[in-house]
């Protein structure tokens, strides 16, 4: 099985935690990050990598949040092969609402149809809805978990 290696160039990351909330729940303003885990088709890794740094990404990533509310953080690869997946995409959206407006949006269509044939959709890919932990409601295990099996 070949494995894509990615050569980045390193350049500081922005700090994610700037845009989580710090409200508490019932408070409002709580953000909800999009994270998309993909693999790069081989060979396309650097026409990938330009593209994410073009004028029409840049231009695709600011209609999405226009459009939606959901927000363009950046493109994470792994380093040296380290890692489970080539790539993640992080988003960050408002409000559940927001998200759903991805359905209908014209620049999300076009974003997917730009790098469509620099993705590999013949290796599994995975998405994750989080919150960050002080966003959440834990529910705890009741004390008598085991007397109701």
């Amino acid at each position: 099985m070949e494995k894509t290696v990615w050569l980045v160039k390193f350049t500081r990351a922005p700090n994610i935690l700037n845009h989580a909330s710090t409200k508490h729940i019932g408070e409002g303003n709580m953000v909800i990050f999009w994270v998309r885990s993909y693999y790069g088709k081989p060979g396309k890794v650097s026409e990938y990598v330009k593209w994410l740094n073009s004028n029409e990404a840049k231009l695709l990533a600011s209609h999405i949040e226009k459009e939606t509310g959901v927000k363009y953080v950046n493109t994470y690869t792994t380093i040296l092969g380290f890692g489970d997946y080539d790539a993640e995409d992080w988003w960050i959206a408002p409000n559940w609402a927001s998200l759903d407006k991805l359905r209908d949006c014209n620049a999300l269509a076009q974003w997917t149809l730009s790098t469509w044939d620099m993705i590999d959709p013949t290796r599994p890919q995975k998405s994750r809805m989080m919150r960050t932990a002080s966003e959440v409601k834990v529910i705890e295990k009741p004390e008598k978990w085991e007397e109701l099996l």
